[in-house]
């Protein structure tokens, strides 16, 4: 029997996340040689600041710098850029020196990577990418990149296509890419390449942190199911046995659409709930949750509100706590959950605003 975890607390903050889907292409720079790990950048002394909207008090505590992406408009054009907001003070400098398409700063090597954090392995030694079209082909390479040495192995050519899932210190979750819809099934690979062990073929949208792996089903029992977009909605969250497979229903929540945002570092789930328009709001806005998940029977709302406010776009875990971002990325807020709140820290007059990364001290 499936548990309906609805312990709801008072709301910290109105806003909400997208999905970061594993690059389907290869990245579009490769890092510079270098014999090993090296000191953090500094930032281009041509760099100046740009405004900062009355940093939060939260923001005060903190002593490190913050990777960040972001777009400066020009006319109907956007331009990438990369670099830290620095704390206190909260102030964000460009760095001149990250190569185009940067969006994860690799702490262990000082080094702008083309991939998700997903995509990077946890001594930041290695990164994973997929290739291939699933609307043109059936067929896909995977490739490994050494970040030291630029080097990039092609580890899997065949059918299906891969898509990166989380790159773990046992291996390479991967599942099937597909043209449109959900993804469906996990495998995880050895770096070094071999076949691929099937953990589930019936899992879907699978998410991997806290030790397990996560995905997505529709519990029938929901007396008014959001409309669901392709496959219809989603409600309930799953763990899976990363050894056989198992699911095991997590949460439950009626009337939304569920995404499996990350996890914390102590394991804990971040779910982010859709929930249609009431029919009764003249305006027909869509509500966004943000809940935290501890297991299987309690579960935490941390917040709710509107697009595009919400900070459901989780990013990073370090020691301060876990950093999010709206996930539509047009409000230009950082937020960081720590000791149970989830508070903002920064607030900058900068669009599709992306964390990158940890906080580095």
């Amino acid at each position: 029997m499936v548990l309906a975890v609805m312990m709801l607390v008072a709301c910290t903050s109105s806003a909400a996340p997208v999905a970061r889907v594993s690059a389907t292409a290869g990245p579009t720079t490769n890092p510079s040689a270098a014999s090993g790990p090296t000191a953090v950048p500094s930032i281009s002394p041509s760099s100046s600041p740009l405004p900062v909207a009355s940093p939060p008090e939260l923001g005060s505590s903190l002593s490190c710098r913050l990777p960040v992406t972001w777009a400066v408009q020009s006319g109907t054009t956007y331009a990438a850029k990369a670099g830290f907001v620095s704390f206190p003070g909260a102030t964000l400098l460009e760095d001149a020196s990250a190569p185009a398409g940067s969006v994860f700063f690799d702490r262990a090597y000082s080094r702008w990577l083309p991939v998700w954090r997903d995509n990077v392995s946890p001594d930041g030694k290695h990164y994973a990418y997929s290739e291939g079209n699933p609307y043109q082909s059936a067929v896909g390479k995977l490739h490994v990149v050494d970040v030291a040495t630029g080097v990039d192995t092609v580890i899997y050519s065949g059918a299906p296509i891969y898509w990166v899932v989380d790159f773990a210190a046992e291996g390479i979750y991967l599942t099937g890419a597909v043209p449109e819809g959900r993804p469906h099934s996990l495998w995880l690979m050895d770096p070094a390449g071999g076949p691929a062990r099937l953990i589930s073929n019936t899992i879907a949208a699978p998410a991997v942190g806290g030790g397990a792996a996560w995905g997505v089903d529709f519990n029938a029992a929901d007396p008014s199911p959001a409309p669901g977009g392709l496959e219809g909605p989603v409600n309930r969250v799953l763990r899976y046995d990363l050894s056989s497979g198992t699911p095991t229903p997590w949460f439950y929540r009626p009337g939304a659409d569920l995404y499996v945002a990350g996890s914390d570092a102590a394991g804990r789930l971040f779910v982010r709930a859709s929930i249609s328009p009431s029919p009764t709001d003249p305006a027909g806005r869509q509500t966004v949750e943000l809940w935290l998940v501890a297991s299987a029977t309690s579960a935490t709302r941390l917040v709710a509100g509107s697009i595009p406010s919400t900070p459901t776009g989780f990013a990073a875990n370090d020691a301060h706590g876990a950093w999010f971002e709206a996930s539509d990325q047009s409000s230009g807020t950082i937020w960081l959950f720590a000791g149970g709140s989830l508070r903002p820290v920064a607030t900058l007059n900068v669009g599709n605003l992306e964390v990158a990364g940890g906080c580095i001290p």
